[in-house]
């Protein structure tokens, strides 16, 4: 790191606790020697109950907390239902709710655990039942109802991780097409792994995927940042399609990862421009296939009983089984298309 840049982000460090207002020069610095993925033992990654230790919760767990009245002067982002309290330990939890009209309270559970579960960078996040002390009827849209003992589930708690943004402006992350920007010859992610990293995006069909969805990142306790990070903070918009929500019939309607697949073009469409979809090179897809295929069925079953798609099938259409016999969506079901796309990936080869 140039000598300049690390003063000027030690300045930074005293003034902010939680982003490094850059110029667009020392944030590219940063993001070109971004790491995207870490060692972990795949087929040892609990997909049910998600990342463990202290002030990690298990699935289905009752958390009691006091709701946060509304700061106007601060407003929660976004249009899904959530609102913050506060835990016993004196903790801020960011809760989102609801289950028919909110499907992130299923989707960031599964795309946050499956993204970690491999390796990529992700916030903690448990799906949980929430009993808000003085709390209003629908804390996201109705402050003035009631005040009352609420229980909400399923509901869903995120950590994300600690450190300071590195960002030019407010809310700023990063887009998918400045991923190849990062450079292994730096200390960066190698080509594979943003690749890997990308595919993975497809797969999931991450379609909220705007620029304030992405973190660029130096953890905690890397006072220069030596060792930033680039990764995916909100993934709520995964396993669906349509208006990013999560939607089985959505999810399979993409018959396949690639919109050619002689030369590794990739069916996505980003929110932040047109797009062609990213080129995959054969490093980045055999890596993805290989993290993928050391899952067993097992754990995959878990991720999706984990992030609760049992009662998210319930608000689903029914499922045209054998026979084209009509019968309600299973997690059997979610199993099934996700081994069927994790085939397709294993069975491509691309230009190198």
């Amino acid at each position: 790191m140039p000598d300049k840049l690390a003063l000027f982000l030690l300045a930074l460090l005293a003034a902010s606790a939680s982003a490094r207002v850059v110029s667009e020069g020392q944030r590219q610095d940063v993001l070109r020697r971004a790491k995207v993925l870490q060692p972990v033992e795949v087929e040892k990654m609990d997909l049910l109950h998600g990342p463990s230790g202290p002030g990690s919760y298990r699935l289905g767990e009752e958390i009691r907390c006091k709701y946060e009245e509304k700061d106007p002067l601060k407003p929660l982002g976004g249009h899904s239902r959530k609102f913050p309290c506060w835990d016993g330990s004196g903790n801020r939890l960011k809760v989102k709710y609801g289950g028919k009209d909110n499907r992130e309270v299923f989707g960031e559970v599964a795309g946050a655990r499956l993204f970690w579960a491999l390796g990529f960078y992700a916030d903690p996040i448990w799906s949980v039942k929430i009993a808000c002390e003085n709390c209003p009827e629908d804390p996201f849209r109705a402050q003035d109802s009631p005040r009352a003992l609420r229980t909400f589930e399923p509901a869903t708690v995120q950590k994300r991780l600690k450190g300071d943004d590195i960002q030019q402006s407010p809310d700023q992350g990063w887009t998918f097409d400045e991923l190849d920007r990062i450079d292994a010859g730096r200390g960066g992610a190698s080509k594979a792994e943003t690749d890997a990293l990308k595919l993975l995006a497809v797969f999931v069909n991450h379609g909220d995927n705007t620029t304030n969805q992405q973190r660029l990142l130096c953890q905690d306790g890397d006072v220069k940042c030596d060792h930033p990070i680039a990764y995916v903070t909100d993934l709520g918009g995964v396993f669906g399609g349509l208006n990013f929500e999560t939607s089985f019939r959505h999810w399979t309607k993409k018959t396949s990862l690639w919109k050619d697949p002689k030369r590794c073009i990739a069916d996505y469409k980003p929110t932040w421009k047109p797009s062609a979809g990213p080129r995959i090179g054969e490093a980045g897809r055999k890596l993805l296939s290989d993290l993928l295929s050391r899952l067993s069925e097992a754990q995959i079953r878990d991720l999706f009983r984990g992030a609760r798609f049992d009662q998210l099938s319930r608000h689903e259409p029914p499922f045209a089984g054998a026979g084209g016999k009509s019968r309600p969506l299973t997690v059997d079901d979610w199993v099934r298309a996700f081994l069927k796309r994790r085939d397709e990936l294993a069975s491509t080869r691309c230009p190198e």
